[in-house]
Formats: structure tokens, sequence, C-alpha cells
């Protein structure tokens, strides 16, 4: 009896060490991988990490463990989002101030150019009108004259 006793916890003692050397050899090759994308391969590894992110916020509502896990990534996830929501709006007022800026000195700018157009414009139709009465005045002269 004390044989089959003997035998059996070898047995169970077997059993559990070459399941320990299965699972020893499991995380031995887990590291050995995640060592190598972390070294050799980091953009590989920042793709895996935002995918099992990615599955894990999407399926949060199934499963309390990953609700819990997903906290703190639901929670920097908000907070991007926030900061994103603030820098485009930074950006749209600095846009809509610089436009507004620049609208305004043009309009000031275009405005002189016009005001001194009209100016030139005046000037020279002025000097057309007299040249245009000093020649009808011309004109009565020589007609006055040729009578």
């Amino acid at each position: 009896m004390s044989e089959i006793i003997i035998t059996t916890v070898s047995a169970v003692i077997g059993v559990l060490s070459g399941a320990w050397s299965i699972l020893e050899e499991i995380f031995l090759w887990a590291g050995n991988v995640l060592y190598h994308l972390h070294v050799d391969a980091p953009r590989l590894e920042g793709l895996l990490v935002g995918i099992a992110l990615t599955w894990i916020l999407l399926r949060r509502d199934k499963h309390p463990l990953l609700r819990v896990l997903s906290a703190p990534l639901k929670l920097v996830v908000d907070i991007l989002d926030l900061a994103w929501d603030q820098i485009v709006e930074v950006f749209e007022d600095t846009k809509s101030t610089v436009t507004s800026w620049i609208k305004s000195s043009s309009g000031y700018v275009f405005q002189k150019a016009k005001s001194a157009f009209d100016w030139i414009m005046k000037k020279l139709s002025d000097i057309k009108s007299k040249l245009s009465e000093k020649s009808e005045d011309e004109a009565e002269k020589s007609e006055k004259e040729s009578d």
C-alpha cells in the first residue's frame, strides 16, 4: 500500500514539475519576445501596446476586471481629449486674431492707396478741365479772329 502512495506522490510531483517546466518555458519565451520587442523593435512594441489598450477599452463594459484595468487608461484618454480640444481652440483663436489684424491693416493700406488714387485722379481731371477750357478759349479766339 505504501508503494502505491509513493508512486502516486511521485507521479503527482512529476506532473506538477512538468507543468512548472512548461509554465517556466512559456514565461521565459514571453520574456525574451518582450525584450526583443523593447530593444530591437520599439515601433512594433508600441503598435502592439496600442492594439492591446484599444481592445481593453472596447471591451471594458463587458467585464468588471476590464473596467478596472481600463479606468486609468480612460482617464488618460479623457485628459488627452480635453487637451486636444484646448489646443484646437487656441489655434482657432490665434488664427482669427491674426486674420483680423491682417484684414484691418490691409484695409488701412488699401484705404490710403484709394484716397491717394482718388486725389491723383481729381488733380488730373482738374488739369484736364483747365486744359479743355484753354483750348475752348483758344478756339473761340481763333473763331473771332477769322470773323
